[in-house]
C-alpha cells in the first residue's frame, strides 16, 4: 500500500516532524564533526551533514548550514577567515559525532566538554580526534543566502588528513578498515560495512 504526502499534508505536519522527514529523504551522508577557530583561537565544534562535492578543478567542497541567528560559532569563524576542518569519524565514534551539535557558549570547545582527546596533525590547521578517519581542511571562497534563510558556502580544499583506518589507491578511490558515521535526517545515524566499485557504465555495451 503506497502514501502520498502532498504539500498541504506536509504544511500540516508538526514542524520538527517535517523537518525530520526532509532531512531525511535527502539520503545516507557523511557526518562530520566541523572544527573552526574564532579570532582568538578558541575552538569550535559541530556536527555537519549537509556537505557535497562542487568540483575536484579546484577542489571545493559545499557546506548547507541553517539560517544564522548570531549563534552558529562554526558559520560565523568560516566567513571571518578561519579555515573549516570536517572530519569523519568512525560509527563506533557517532555519540561524539552527535553530541558536539550541543550548542555550548561561544568560545568553548565542545570536544573538551566530551572530553575526548585530541592531537596536533601536521599540515592540518585544526587539533584532530585519534580515532578520526580523515579530515579536509576548506578554505572559505563564497557564500549564498537562500530563499528560505540558509546560508549555502563553498570552501576550497587546502590539505586532506588521513588516519590509519582509510585507504587511498592509485585510482583515487577510497575504502574503510572501519566503518564511518553516517547521516540519516536528524539524530538517526547509520553506517555501512560493504562498498562496492563498478566500472563506468558503457553506451557501447548496451550497441549505442
Amino acid at each position: 500500500m503506497s502514501t502520498l504526502l502532498d504539500s498541504t499534508s506536509l504544511d500540516n505536519m508538526e514542524r520538527q516532524a517535517r523537518t525530520t522527514l526532509i532531512n531525511s529523504l535527502s539520503g545516507v551522508r557523511t557526518a562530520f564533526i566541523g572544527i573552526t577557530a574564532d579570532s582568538d583561537g578558541r575552538l569550535n565544534a559541530s556536527t555537519l551533514s549537509n556537505v557535497t562535492h562542487v568540483g575536484a578543478h579546484p577542489a571545493q567542497m559545499s557546506i548547507l548550514f541553517r539560517p544564522d541567528n548570531g549563534k552558529r560559532h562554526t558559520l560565523q569563524n568560516f566567513l571571518s577567515g578561519s579555515p573549516l576542518t570536517l572530519v569523519c569519524m568512525p560509527f563506533n565514534q557517532v555519540n561524539v559525532v552527535h553530541e558536539v551539535s550541543m550548542n555550548a557558549p561561544e568560545g568553548t570547545f565542545e570536544l573538551d566538554v566530551l572530553e575526548v582527546a585530541t592531537s596536533p596533525v601536521e599540515g592540518c590547521p585544526h587539533p584532530l580526534p585519534k580515532d578520526y578517519l580523515y579530515a579536509i581542511s576548506l578554505e572559505f571562497v563564497e557564500r549564498f543566502t537562500l530563499n528560505n534563510g540558509c546560508i549555502y558556502t563553498i570552501g576550497q580544499i587546502k590539505s586532506i588528513a588521513t588516519g590509519a583506518a582509510l585507504k587511498i589507491d592509485e585510482e583515487g578511490q577510497i575504502s574503510f578498515l572501519t566503518p564511518p558515521t553516517l547521516a540519516v535526517g536528524l539524530r538517526q545515524y547509520a553506517s555501512t560495512e560493504k562498498t562496492v566499485k563498478l566500472p563506468y557504465p558503457s553506451a557501447a555495451k548496451y550497441g549505442f
